[in-house]
This record gives structure tokens, sequence and C-alpha cells, in this order.
């Protein structure tokens, strides 16, 4: 039996891991709010420390409409009680990447998740600390990854890679050391050759090796970059990013990266994307 077009369709996605905002934002069925007969600043003020929230609803009979809300992210000091407007809501289904980018662009922290009229979630910037974040970006990442081994490899031979990477063996004649980091994958690439598994030797290299390799190649101009200091200056962020996912334990958005950073980080990623595609 023939399948319709939409179920093709969906097996012929490619790429990114899509995740929406409902995945990484809580549910109206698991959050905490105060009922509007007990909406009173105090109370919500003592929730909103104790729980560190910065956003808290009020639920009604026929659904929520007001919230409250510190008017400076962490600070407690001044909490003050709003109507939701059409400014404060998206869609459930809402893919992660825009809502990251409305968080950026429009200097927001939170979003109420609808569901036709109906708010039935809540998403802030402290959502994306968690895992199902990580999932996407990775997912970008390894994107990026290969793109670039495929650029790699349409202008660099195997024999050429492997001695861009691990040099010469004997150092004392001229041969360049290998690096600590290489040590393991030379280690591996040689013991899958032994054991017959011809996989290409781009596929061993990390990020950085790649950024080194294309600024050897100038690859870069391919890229749209006039300069090989551009092309770093872009991808070096790109790289710390990739080592803060590849950690579990750590913070994506903290004080050493903003949300503003990290959409500025996804939006490189596209650019590099396009151009390589």
């Amino acid at each position: 039996m023939k399948g319709s077009s939409y179920e093709s369709g969906r097996f012929l996605r490619e790429g990114v891991v899509e995740i929406d905002a409902a995945v990484v934002g809580i549910s109206s069925n698991r959050w905490i709010s105060l009922s509007k007969r007990e909406a009173d600043t105090n109370a919500a003020t003592l929730i909103m420390k104790s729980n560190r929230f910065d956003v808290l609803p009020i639920s009604d009979d026929d659904g929520v409409k007001e919230y409250f809300y510190t008017e400076r992210w962490d600070d407690y000091s001044s909490v003050v009680r709003g109507r939701i407007s059409h400014k404060d809501v998206v869609p459930f289904t809402t893919p992660l990447r825009d809502v990251i980018k409305g968080f950026a662009l429009d200097s927001r922290r939170f979003y109420f998740l609808s569901d036709e009229r109906r708010i039935v979630g809540l998403i802030s910037v402290a959502n994306l600390n968690c895992r199902q974040v990580k999932v996407y970006l990775f997912s970008l990442l390894c994107e990026l990854e290969i793109g670039m081994g495929n650029l790699i490899s349409r202008h660099c031979s195997e024999p050429e890679l492997l001695s861009m990477t691990f040099g010469g063996s004997d150092v004392a004649q001229g041969g360049k050391e290998v690096k600590p980091k290489h040590v393991e994958v030379k280690r591996r690439f040689e013991a899958d050759k032994d054991k017959g598994l011809e996989v290409p030797f781009v596929e061993y290299l990390y990020l950085t090796d790649m950024k080194s390799i294309v600024k050897k190649k100038r690859l870069f101009e391919r890229l749209g970059y006039q300069s090989s200091n551009k092309f770093q200056s872009d991808l070096s962020p790109l790289i710390d990013l990739r080592h803060a996912v590849a950690h579990p334990t750590r913070s994506l958005v903290d004080g050493s990266r903003s949300f503003v950073q990290l959409w500025a980080e996804i939006d490189r990623i596209e650019e590099l994307l396009f151009a390589l595609r």
C-alpha cells in the first residue's frame, strides 16, 4: 500500500534533530502556580525566592491570564503582577531554535506556551541548560563537522591529512612531534586499519584539527571568508561550545555564556552550513 506524501516526507528528513519548546519547557500540569484567590505579591515573592523562579503563573478556572515576574532577573526585591499579552506567548510546537532566537533578538527571558487558545506551559532561559538542548546543539555541531570533513576530503588527499596531523615519525630527523591528543587518534586509526576497517581518516579529526587544515589549505575562502583570522575567530567559539556540549555536567548558559551568545553561535553554525552546502 502506497503511503501518503506526508509520511514519505517524514522519512526523507535529514540534518538537525527536531526539538520544540514543549520538550524543553515545563507543562502547566507540573509547574508551581498561585490560584487567583491566593494571588498576593508577598506570597508570590516568597514562592519565587525560595524556588528561584522569575515567573510565577496565576491559575484560574478559565485558564492562565496573569503572572508574577521579577523586574530584574534573579532579583526578588521587586516582584510585580502582569497580564499575559500576545508578545508573551508562542505555540508549544515552536522549534527550539526559534525560541532561542526570540530570547536573544527580542531581549526576552521567557515565553508562555500555547495550544490554540490555552496556555499549556512555560519556557525560560533557565531551561536552556537541560539535556534536550544539548542534544539539539550536538546534532547541529555534528552537521558542521560532517560538512567540514567533506570539504577537506574534496581538497586534501589522505597522505596529506596524515602528514598535517601527525607529521614525521622521527622528531630527531625533523619530523613533527605528535600532540598528546593525537596519540589516541593515531592508535585508533592504526588499530582500525589492522582490523581491515578502511574508514576515511578525516572522520578521526577533531573540530580544532579541521580548523587548522582549512587555514593551511586556504579553504576558508570557499566559505566566504577573506582572511584566515576572521575564519578562526568565528570558529573558535564553536569549538568552546562543542566542549560544553560534550560534557553533561557543564552549563551552556551561565556567567561565561549568555543566551545571546548561544544564539550568535547557533547563527554562525547555520551560516557555515549554508556555505558548506
